[in-house]
């Protein structure tokens, strides 16, 4: 008994914040040094813990048993990237024996290279690739600017064909070796259709360390949009390929979303699995690499979809059909205070004619969903659009000039789809008839984002921080403010993670009675420092409207990881 705890007590991690290692043999003997059992003992308040002879030669003989096991050893620490990222991990996997190392999707250089470079220099590690999950920019964007440091000139890039620089796409199956740690690439396409999950292993036998790194594919308590991909193929990522991974692998995954995925968790199971890591994630900040694949199959509602309580959750027993209606329930998920994501749907059907065929006029992307064109419909038979015909949705808000940011001029906006990727707007001054057209904004989706290149993606801006503080409004038509705040909030989750390139012709705001001059780039505001306020207070007394009342009924929109290449007006 005595051996058996001691064994246990020694095998504990030597773990710092962010670093979780496996235990060595000199920790393990430690407690066998002067006066240990008694420390020990007295920890526990047992009066007299002293152990036979026989008992401490039993001891030892296991502990160099499991020394001789170990002998293989990863160390995982995890570098938060919440400063440039927003609940990002990057991960540094090290092989002790040889001290080779590997670093898992390095978003924000700022962040990681400091962590890298001290290590590098008090010899701790030999740093022998990057590895990336997926290709979002939130993963692989760093890549390149990692590359740029001295230090990592030259080093490979190992991840899915898309990411940035990548130098070697293993197949299915495929590994690789960190020192003595044995690599395996498991494709999990959905997220992304590059998505691949890393599985490691420092051994084999009793003992060893097992972990996977999922990206954005399994979260605890969750998974990721659907962005590239189906139901069927998250389906078949996390219940068939992920689930395949011995339960006892820890699971790293590649943001800290467990509140907001237990959050949703329990309005559809309350499990006791559930509840125990509803009360984990109140007590901890970081979570990641606290849980195995066998604790997800308990308490991860993505990886039960054929559990009768999920099912009845969901009304569907098909195991795909649960998982796309879970991710649906999921994407328009919100508090018990406000209306249901179904409620709202069903006041949207309430008012619209679905009648809506979709053209993509040629531009890049699938056709707009069903969901667009209820937004399109609803808008467009009741709302008002005297400057032009045929538009679907009117938008009002401020824009920022970005060779003089003080200067911001009110922009009515006339928005259609030309595919479920891409908006083009109108810019007029006025929502009255007649109107100056003073320019013109292209909205896309992070996807295409992503793809042009760095130069590019610099003339573009963010509205994360527009829809948020309650300052970019659907000017209602009159509707009844129940029903038109529903169809708002819903417009505004599809515009929160979109970009924009905006340009005006004409400066009406300095009393221009022509479009003069070169067209110029607009951008947009990022935080409320930058916000002419008597402005805004001027718009909301015209349309009826309150921000602050908008920025409090939005506050359950969630808000996402903005590009750093985005919004250069005020980084410049």
């Amino acid at each position: 008994m005595i051996a058996s705890f001691l064994l246990r007590t020694a095998g504990i991690a030597n773990t710092t914040k962010t670093t979780t290692t496996i235990a060595t043999k000199t920790t393990s003997w430690r407690l066998f040094s002067s006066g240990g059992i008694s420390k020990v003992a007295r920890g526990l308040g047992v009066k007299d813990l002293t152990p036979s002879r026989t008992i401490l030669r039993q001891a030892q003989a296991q502990v160099q048993i499991q020394a001789q096991i170990q002998t293989r050893k990863m160390h995982i620490q995890s570098i938060p990237m919440w400063e440039g990222s927003s609940n990002n991990y990057a991960y540094l996997v090290v092989d002790e024996k040889s001290r080779d190392a590997v670093i898992i999707d390095p978003a924000n250089p700022e962040e990681v290279a400091p962590v890298l470079k001290e290590q590098i220099k008090e010899g701790k590690i030999n740093l022998i690739a990057i590895v990336n999950t997926h290709h979002h920019w939130d993963h692989a964007g760093g890549n390149n600017k990692l590359l740029a440091h001295p230090e990592f000139k030259g080093k490979p890039i190992i991840g899915g064909k898309d990411c940035e620089g990548v130098t070697k796409t293993p197949k299915n199956g495929e590994g690789f070796k960190i020192g003595e740690i044995d690599v395996k690439a498991l494709y999990t396409p959905c997220h992304t259709q590059d998505s691949i999950c890393w599985f490691m292993e420092d051994g084999k036998g009793e003992g060893v360390k097992k972990a996977v790194f999922t990206g954005d594919t399994l979260f605890h308590g969750g998974c990721g949009r659907f962005f590239e991909g189906t139901a069927e193929e998250m389906h078949t990522a996390l219940n068939k390929t992920l689930a395949a991974v011995p339960d006892d692998t820890f699971v790293y995954p590649g943001h800290e979303y467990t509140k907001a995925n237990v959050k949703f968790a329990v309005s559809v199971s309350q499990s006791e699995a559930i509840k125990a890591l509803e009360a984990f994630a109140d007590e901890n900040k970081e979570t990641q690499g606290k849980f195995t694949i066998g604790d997800e199959k308990k308490h991860n509602v993505f990886m039960r979809v054929e559990d009768p309580v999920i099912q009845k959750a969901t009304g569907k027993t098909d195991p795909v059909e649960v998982m796309a209606e879970l991710r649906e329930l999921k994407n328009n998920f919100k508090s018990k205070s406000s209306l249901s994501s179904r409620t709202n749907w069903e006041i949207l059907h309430s008012i619209v004619i679905m009648t809506h065929e979709p053209l993509t006029h040629g531009a890049p992307g699938p056709e707009p969903s069903l969901k667009d064109g209820v937004l399109e419909m609803g808008a467009g038979m009741t709302q008002s659009f005297a400057p032009v015909k045929a538009i679907c949705a009117h938008l009002n808000a401020f824009h920022v000039y970005v060779d003089e940011p003080d200067r911001s001029v009110e922009a009515n906006h006339y928005c259609t789809h030309l595919s479920a990727d891409v908006r083009q707007c109108l810019i007029y001054d006025a929502p009255t008839n007649p109107a100056r057209l003073i320019g013109v904004e292209y909205m896309i989706t992070r996807r295409l984002y992503e793809k042009i290149d760095e130069e590019e993606r610099k003339l573009w801006h963010s509205h994360d921080y527009e829809v948020k503080s309650g300052m970019l409004i659907l000017p209602n038509p009159k509707i009844p403010d129940a029903v038109w705040t529903v169809a708002e909030t819903e417009e505004m989750k599809e515009i929160v993670g979109l970009y924009g390139k905006t340009f005006h012709f004409w400066q009406t705001d300095r009393g221009d009675e022509l479009p003069l001059g070169m067209p110029v780039l607009m951008g947009s505001f990022t935080k409320d420092e930058q916000v002419p306020w008597d402005k805004v207070k001027k718009r909301d007394e015209r349309f009826g409207v309150e921000t602050e009342r908008k920025r409090e009924a939005r506050k359950g929109i969630e808000s996402v990881d903005i590009h750093p290449d985005a919004d250069q007006v005020w980084k410049e």
